[in-house]
């Protein structure tokens, strides 16, 4: 089988799922060829026989930008995908919304992986809860989730519908709301708007390269960043190696000061779970 993985990663969380997933693929047999979601070729997504997708979770869904790719990829009726993504806390909605749109397109999804990965918000902790993760233990299970795709969707084909996941939209919770009122509209009043310090910046367009939307334009005059389309990702900010990206997160330190409870609070319910495994004592970063 030839399999084709679609990675959004930006500090390579997810890009390490993408990497052993694909190992696994290899490993039973199968092709594999992984390309960044920004520079895929959705033309070329009918000649694979299997296609999965993967991205971080963004305000416990989907990013949009990965919401667009999936509308823009051709409809290929009853062709199998899986989905995985990496989350900092709380998965939320991620992979329903985005198995709804690829049924939209004809698509079935047939298998679905998600793993805890470090992650660091300017308005947040330097050193987040879930530090150290994907663990190697994670990675292991990526890799046999890779490992066993294929044979899943041959017997999927072969009449096995049952191996088909069921998906389930969570909306009584306190992140579903938020994540409901977090438009691109509301982010834009909500986050800072940056600026660019002239005298620290070396022009070496790290942040322009990086940008999952191309909505930095630094060789403009004057530059131009987070222009119409920017996902407020805040990517290009931590980028910078000079610094030169300023932005004042007051209000939206203010606006978010109660989610890092209830993040160590659910962290604490994966844990006993036997979900989660801890590298820290997250609850004293509160």
């Amino acid at each position: 089988m030839n399999v084709l993985i679609i990675c959004f990663s930006q500090t390579g969380n997810t890009q390490k799922l993408a990497d052993r997933i694909s190992k696994g693929i290899v490993d039973s047999g199968n092709k594999c060829s992984t390309i960044e979601m920004k520079h895929a070729n959705i033309d070329e997504i009918p000649d694979y026989e299997l296609m999965g997708i993967g991205t971080p979770t963004f305000f416990y869904r989907e990013p949009v930008n990965v919401k667009t790719f999936i509308q823009k990829i051709p409809k290929q009726d009853g062709k199998h995908c899986f989905l995985f993504c990496s989350h900092g806390s709380i998965m939320g909605n991620t992979l329903y919304y985005m198995q709804e749109q690829l049924k939209e397109k004809g698509y079935v999804v047939i298998g679905t992986f998600d793993s805890y990965a470090d992650a660091s918000l300017q308005f947040y902790p330097k050193v987040w809860h879930t530090a150290g993760h994907p663990d190697e233990i994670e990675l292991n299970k990526a890799q046999q989730f890779g490992r066993s795709i294929c044979d899943v969707s041959a017997r999927i084909q072969n009449g096995e519908q049952n191996l088909i996941p069921e998906f389930q939209l969570i909306e009584d919770t306190w992140w579903a709301e938020a994540s409901k009122k977090m438009t691109l509209e509301s982010l834009r009043q909500v986050f800072p708007k940056f600026s660019i310090n002239q005298d620290r910046c070396s022009q070496c367009l790290i942040c322009q390269e990086n940008c999952p939307v191309d909505a930095i334009d630094m060789e403009a005059d004057p530059p131009d960043i987070q222009k119409e389309g920017c996902i407020f990702c805040l990517y290009c900010e931590k980028a910078c190696p000079e610094g030169a990206i300023e932005g004042d997160w007051t209000l939206i330190k203010k606006v978010t000061r109660g989610n890092l409870e209830k993040y160590v609070t659910a962290l604490k319910e994966a844990e006993t779970e036997g979900k989660f495994r801890p590298y820290l004592d997250y609850e004293k970063i509160i």
